[in-house]
């Protein structure tokens, strides 16, 4: 009896794990099945992050683009601004040619300049009053030093040329000759 139960066991062996197989590769399946799905999620996770590096990298050249076309045409209002100031010198030097009158001439220019100035105070833009103040290196760069009985010591006694001031910062300052 005993071999009959050794073969009964052994029947149940055989029998068990032809059951387990189907067990075993059912899961296996699923395995398979999550696995496609993982990778396809990826590939359009991949997908999905390689459009919007190129997306991000196409917004980032059209600011480059925008922000050096603004730069390049930055100075047009002021440069139309200054085109009618170009004509009146032009009319000046016409008028010149056929006419000896230097006294209109004088004060067509004076006219030409103050327009200018008009539009230079417009955006900003200030002489710097310098005769007869004390030298100041930050507005006054001095050409010369003279002795003088009539000014102070660094006081500005001459101003060789103009110096000039934006919105309070200086953009050229004045020649100078400077008491000594």
């Amino acid at each position: 009896m005993m071999e009959n139960d050794t073969d009964n066991s052994k029947l149940e062996d055989i029998s068990a794990s032809s059951e387990a197989e189907p067990k075993e590769t059912q899961p296996m399946e699923e395995l398979q099945k999550e696995l496609e799905n993982a990778k396809e999620e990826a590939k359009k996770n991949y997908d999905l992050y390689m459009r919007a590096l190129a997306e991000a990298e196409n917004t980032r050249k059209r600011a480059q683009r925008e922000r050096d076309e603004y730069i390049k045409y930055a100075n047009l209002p002021i440069i139309k601004k200054i085109l009618p100031v170009m004509d009146d010198f032009q009319r000046a030097m016409q008028a010149s040619q056929t006419s000896q009158d230097y006294e209109a001439l004088h004060k067509g220019m004076e006219i030409i300049i103050g327009h200018l100035d008009q539009i230079l105070q417009a955006e900003g833009v200030e002489a710097i009053e310098c005769l007869g103040k004390p030298f100041d290196p930050q507005l006054h760069q001095p050409l010369m030093v003279e002795s003088s009985e009539e000014y102070e010591e660094n006081m500005v006694i001459e101003e060789l040329q103009k110096g000039y001031k934006m919105k309070g910062r200086v953009i050229r300052p004045s020649l100078v000759k400077v008491s000594g």
